[in-house]
């Protein structure tokens, strides 16, 4: 129970003891004032006959009396030592409600703890992920740069064995280049001309001049 509703109650019953207390305290003034008014008219001397009605009265008003006084005492006593014992219970039961509500607010900051390192620790875990995924992520992209140099270096090296070969060939077409005399000229990465062979070319035009019939005295005459 509330602290507050739990001091309401006990204002609310303080407050209808005081009423009724209140109450009795009036009816003890009215049965006091009829028992006055009862013996004056016995001490007045009145007849024989209305004495006994006035006894009756008498006795019947002091009964009342007696009975107003001890529900005003008992009333009295209930406020002081029954409110007290309600109040102390009214306390210990808002002592316990506290506690148990201490209790649930540190199982419920124990549990908030708990979730907030759950949470960091999975936001963590994701970072860490990414970052070895980044690693991994570059490690492939340095071994795909390395084989693609070592494919450029291979064919590089392929190409200079073609065009080696290629100066080979047209080195054997000519006479000028001796086997043996010097260092082969580098290949180059454009096509080379062809290196016109002047001597073979001497030796046919003499060939064909000697097989050309001579001319006669008269035509070296006219000429």
């Amino acid at each position: 129970m509330p602290e507050s509703q739990a001091i309401r109650l006990l204002e609310g019953r303080l407050a209808e003891q005081e009423v009724e207390l209140t109450r009795l305290r009036a009816e003890v003034r009215t049965l006091r004032a009829a028992q006055q008014r009862v013996r004056a008219s016995h001490d007045a001397g009145a007849s024989s006959s209305a004495q006994p009605v006035r006894g009756d009265l008498a006795v019947r008003l002091q009964e009342a009396l007696d009975r107003a006084n001890e529900r005003i005492q008992e009333l009295e006593m209930e406020r002081q030592a029954g409110g007290v014992a309600t109040l102390q219970a009214q306390v210990e039961a808002l002592r316990l409600d506290l506690s148990r509500m201490e209790g649930r607010m540190t199982a419920f900051r124990d549990s908030a703890r708990d979730a907030e390192a759950e949470k960091i620790r999975a936001i963590e875990a994701r970072v860490q992920a990414v970052a070895d995924l980044e690693f991994l992520k570059n490690r492939v992209l340095k071994k795909r740069r390395e084989q693609q140099r070592q494919t450029q270096q291979e064919a590089a090296g392929r190409m200079g064995s073609v065009f080696g070969s290629l100066d080979d060939i047209v080195s054997l077409g000519d006479p000028s280049i001796g086997r043996g005399a010097g260092a082969r000229p580098e290949a180059s990465t454009a096509t080379r001309p062809t290196v016109p062979n002047r001597r073979r070319e001497r030796e046919e035009e003499e060939v064909s001049s000697s097989r050309r019939p001579r001319p006669s005295e008269g035509e070296r005459r006219e000429e």
